[in-house]
């Protein structure tokens, strides 16, 4: 089977490294964000309960003319309440989501770094783990259509 490709034969063999180097660059931020957990654990020793205190709204308008829809994206961005060694901290996560990943009055495990409270994770929030997922993904879609390229315009040489 061949496959009729238009344009120059530069043309064809510059379009699958594209797709390859989006492959990789996808893969290695999935992959990464996948072991940043891990990173946290190692300096995130301590346990301690936090109150959801706030979930804060932050919109992003996409879309366009008078003449279109605008479609408004909602992300809600958890704010813990905890003491530890008797001072209160409040911090803010990292990580949004929508629908909220807690609700405002939710007890939550936070791990905390007993040198810097604010530095923290929540075990359960799944956020990150699921964006880094999709990230992964769609680097293997991206690498496995820059393959299939590559071997349709080596098989494709006139």
């Amino acid at each position: 089977m061949k496959i009729q490709v238009y344009g120059s034969k530069q043309n064809s063999k510059i379009i699958p490294v594209f797709f390859i180097i989006f492959a990789l660059i996808f893969m290695s931020v999935g992959i990464g964000m996948l072991f940043y957990p891990k990173i946290k654990e190692k300096k995130c020793t301590e346990s301690v309960k936090a109150e959801v205190i706030s979930n804060s709204a932050e919109s992003s308008s996409s879309g366009g003319s008078r003449h279109h829809h605008h479609h408004n994206s909602t992300v809600y961005r958890p704010t813990f309440s905890f003491m530890y060694e008797g001072k209160e901290y409040i911090v803010e996560s990292k990580t949004a989501s929508n629908p909220p990943a807690f609700n405002v009055g939710d007890i939550v495990e936070l791990r905390i770094n007993p040198d810097n409270p604010a530095d923290f994770y929540a075990p359960s929030d799944k956020t990150s783990r699921f964006i880094a997922l999709i990230f992964t993904g769609f680097g293997v879609i991206f690498m496995i259509i820059g393959i299939v390229m590559c071997v349709a315009f080596a098989g494709n040489k006139n």
